[in-house]
């Protein structure tokens, strides 16, 4: 089975690969081959050991993971790798909340560091206004290739206080080439994409793609929680922030009054669609380098080209 950079991991000495194959593992299997793999994410976690480098090589099939409890990716240096086509949008190594699960306010949380996670799908879908937040981040220094941070997949869920991803004082983490949120059910007024809390900082976000299909104008792509929700810098290159939706975002970014400097939201190159404002409020924290500050104008939203 190909492997889609495993191999070029810092692998320590003591370093193991465990499979993860939910159509046809076991959990009493030990997990050291594809022939023995385990069916279970907490199973896989379990077998391995933090700061060595363990790889959970999760294995692509028609069968996904449903989460039945809340999930905490708590060892550090331990790496997740999904094993088959690697698409930046609903990848089939799929990891989601088991329909009857509900209070899973995160339902994954990565309070590890100096993890790689490749090639995912996390989808929060389900009728349970008590499961907002789908992934939440605490940990720093993590890197991100190919995964989908897919909350408010129901619009039970897709509601105010919702977040496809948190990054609760997270620091120096890199995304690439991933995709925040879902475009399939209508998103009510404040929900969002990311939502940074806790001085969240110093996070990258390259060649990602941020979606949205509102049902309200109140949803928004991106929200500081409050006055101290990022310090110093969150930055986004070559992104972009679509809105599916005839309704547009009143602000793609919601930012709070009371911001002192240093703390900014850097847009490199970006593009926005479905947007009235990108930042309604102009709180002076939203730059870009499409035109001016973008928190004063509509600088990188798209707009219909008329030959």
């Amino acid at each position: 089975m190909a492997s889609y950079g495993t191999d070029s991991l810092p692998f320590s000495q003591d370093s193991q690969k465990i499979f993860l194959d939910p159509a046809r593992g076991s959990d009493g299997s030990g997990g050291s081959a594809i022939d023995n793999a385990v069916a279970g994410l907490a199973t896989a976690l379990a077998r391995a050991t933090a700061n060595r480098h363990d790889v959970v090589q999760y294995i692509a099939g028609a069968s996904g993971i449903n989460l039945a409890a809340a999930l905490n990716w708590n060892k550090n240096y331990t790496h997740l790798v999904g094993e088959g086509a690697m698409v930046p949008i609903a990848s089939r190594n799929r990891i989601f909340q088991l329909s009857t699960l509900t209070g899973a306010s995160p339902l994954v949380t990565i309070s590890a560091s100096g993890c790689l996670f490749r090639n995912l799908y996390f989808f929060q879908g389900v009728d349970d206004a008590t499961s907002l937040i789908n992934v939440k981040i605490t940990g720093g220094r993590n890197r991100f290739e190919f995964v989908h941070f897919a909350g408010g997949g129901h619009v039970t869920q897709a509601i105010d206080g919702g977040a496809s991803l948190l990054l609760d004082g997270a620091e120096e983490n890199y995304f690439f080439g991933c995709t925040i949120g879902v475009d399939t059910a209508d998103a009510g007024s404040g929900l969002t994409g990311i939502l940074f809390d806790s001085e969240a900082h110093r996070n990258t976000f390259e060649n990602c793609t941020v979606r949205i299909r509102a049902g309200n104008g109140g949803a928004s792509w991106v929200e500081v929680a409050d006055a101290t929700g990022i310090d110093r810098d969150n930055t986004f290159i070559n992104c972009r922030f679509i809105n599916n939706s005839a309704t547009p975002l009143t602000s793609g970014f919601v930012i709070p009054a009371g911001m002192g400097a240093p703390r900014k939201l850097l847009l490199q190159d970006c593009m926005a669609l479905g947007v009235t404002k990108l930042d309604a409020n102009d709180r002076g924290v939203l730059f870009g380098n499409m035109n001016a500050v973008t928190g004063a104008d509509l600088s990188g939203v798209a707009v219909e080209l008329i030959s």
